[in-house]
């Protein structure tokens, strides 16, 4: 007999009223021998812990479930990472079309500079919109006596020390000017 009161196939019957013979020689009484042969032999007893068909079936359909669940999760977050470099790849390209941009402005900018500074450009607006005209000939004037040989603070410059001119502070222009205004 079982813990629940039932005889299973190939199950010893033991008791004063036992009558049959089962499989092991044990006598049973004929009402447990028809009702052991009335059982499909399908029935079984289940031990404990073991998990009923409809148990399994439960776990089988939450593992399913769960799996199905974290496929999704990780086929969004793929969706959402490719989004995301699609995103920053247009802004990239944003960029580096705005920086091609500006280099060509950069560049018209540079040749307008260097049109702007060439010296026919400056002498050309000098005569045109000055009035200057160019000189017969060029008189380069130089001082017909010697300049201080030093300044306030008792050094000679290095402009002085070549023959030309040392800057002259404030209280000196006193003693140059006379001989600027010499030169023919």
């Amino acid at each position: 007999m079982s813990a629940h009161g039932v005889a299973g196939p190939g199950s010893a019957l033991s008791g004063p009223a036992t009558r049959g013979r089962t499989d092991e020689g044990v006598e049973a009484s004929p009402d447990a021998v028809r009702e052991v042969a009335a059982r499909p032999d399908h029935l079984r007893v289940v031990p404990r812990g073991e998990l009923s068909p409809r148990q399994r079936r439960l776990r089988t359909r939450l593992a399913v479930i769960a799996t199905g669940l974290f496929v999704m999760a990780v086929l969004f977050g793929l969706v959402g990472l490719h989004v995301m470099l699609a995103q920053n790849q247009f802004r990239l390209d944003r960029l580096t079309t705005q920086a091609d941009a500006e280099q060509a402005r950069y560049e018209r900018l540079r040749l307008q500079v260097d049109q702007l500074e060439s010296p026919q450009r400056i002498v050309a607006t000098a005569q045109q919109k000055l009035g200057m005209v160019t000189p017969a000939s060029v008189t380069y004037l130089t001082p017909s006596a010697p300049l201080p040989a030093s300044g306030p603070s008792g050094t000679t410059g290095a402009a002085g020390s070549a023959g030309l001119p040392a800057a002259v502070s404030p209280p000196d222009w006193p003693t140059v000017k006379p001989h600027l205004a010499a030169q023919p």
